[in-house]
């Protein structure tokens, strides 16, 4: 009789193998770079908790054979094929708050170990049948000088930038991605890497919107894009995707005056930066998703609008990001939407008819698992944070995944 560990493996090529054929046989036009887009990536933002807490994949190690059950079960109870995880630059340097020398090769900054511990990380993903997206978070936006206050480079934990933080930044990204798929055994498990971060919060997306207040701001993030996205989209071979755009839907007075357009400002720059300025498409696009946008209370279709920004033709090559189901309901009061008197199954499903709708076939779920955290979102996972999986999140994902 053939062992469970030997059945296991088995199941996890075999879907490995149907994906690779799906994506083969997608009608699905290649970018400029010639890579199709695979159909049907359904992620979830992987969130365990452990007691390592939230650097876990900083000490990998001790908890590598509790990550691989967790994975093994997520592969076995959900249709899910792709998970999300952040790689942290705070994480990834040695020492952390240190900025690479400008003649220093990669391994004599890098704190190589951690960049192990992910490169173990894919492949234990692939040993089940689920690829993994990795989301580089750097905090190296914007000059110093741009916002002195409010960067967390002030922590000393994170670098603090300098005057040309895109210099640095290139070279973290690059040097990451590079060594990565030079280090796992299975770099084609890595479905694509996003250039992400946030120079005040580290763990989020840039500010791609104006700032009234304080113009250099943007100017200082369009800058970074327009010199690293170069490098970053050439790095590697695996698919690439630039920032996270989103909309903002905040009530607050500010933007209760704002136009649907300068809503929806990120989208249009990025937009712009890359394609019209550059000429440098991604494979993906990606961007945060809101139900009950579209329309929106205002009668905006915002989804729309978003669509016509990015092309209908280019519906394939987006995915679409945090998709917000049950757990988020807190997160509404200070927008302009209502999610009043729907479930979480109805949000996700919101979701589904919209995408199916306008072409979209790629998705992630945020989160895998609630938290005890005091946000909002804290009950937002597909488990509990007991380990129990919330069944009728995982009939409905199941459904759609036909």
């Amino acid at each position: 009789m053939p062992s469970e560990t030997n059945i296991t493996k088995f199941t996890a090529l075999l879907g490995l193998l149907v994906v690779a054929v799906s994506t083969a046989s997608a009608a699905a036009t290649p970018d400029a770079r010639g890579v199709p887009a695979p159909s049907a990536l359904r992620g979830v933002f992987f969130n365990p908790q452990l007691p390592e807490g939230h650097a876990w994949l900083l000490r990998y190690p001790a908890c590598r054979a509790r990550v691989q059950k967790i994975v093994r079960e997520l592969s076995r109870e959900t249709p899910v094929n792709m998970v999300v995880v952040y790689v942290n630059i705070a994480y990834s340097m040695k020492p952390p708050a240190e900025l690479p020398g400008k003649d220093q090769a990669f391994v004599q900054w890098a704190n190589t170990t951690y960049l192990d511990n992910v490169a173990n990380f894919v492949d234990d993903c692939f040993d089940v049948g689920i690829a993994v997206e990795l989301d580089l978070a750097s905090n190296l936006w914007v000059p110093w000088s741009v916002q002195p206050k409010h960067q967390i480079g002030n922590s000393p934990h994170w670098p603090k930038p300098d005057e040309t933080p895109w210099t640095e930044a290139a070279a973290w990204y690059s040097g990451c991605i590079n060594y990565i798929e030079d280090r796992t055994k299975h770099p084609e498990n890595i479905a694509l890497w996003v250039m992400t971060g946030n120079h005040e919060l580290g763990e989020a997306e840039p500010r791609l919107w104006p700032d009234e207040s304080n113009p250099a701001l943007l100017a200082g993030i369009e800058e970074t894009v327009k010199h690293v996205w170069p490098v970053f989209r050439a790095a590697g071979k695996r698919p690439k995707a630039p920032p996270y755009m989103f909309g903002i839907f905040s009530n607050n007075p500010y933007w209760k005056e704002r136009s649907p357009e300068e809503r929806l400002a990120g989208f249009t720059n990025l937009k712009k930066w890359i394609v019209d300025d550059l000429g440098l498409p991604p494979d993906y696009w990606v961007f945060t998703a809101y139900p009950n946008c579209d329309p929106a209370p205002d009668g905006f279709y915002y989804l729309r609008a978003i669509m016509d920004i990015l092309g209908r033709e280019n519906a394939s090559h987006i995915i679409a990001t945090d998709l917000k189901g049950p757990g988020h309901e807190p997160e509404y009061a200070h927008t302009i939407l209502s999610v009043s008197g729907q479930s979480g199954v109805d949000l996700l499903e919101w979701h589904w008819r919209k995408f199916a709708a306008y072409g979209i076939q790629n998705w992630w779920i945020w989160a895998y698992q609630d938290t005890d955290e005091k946000t909002p979102w804290a009950e937002s996972g597909l488990r509990k944070i007991d380990g129990i999986w919330k069944t009728d999140l995982i009939q409905v994902i199941k459904k759609e995944s036909k």
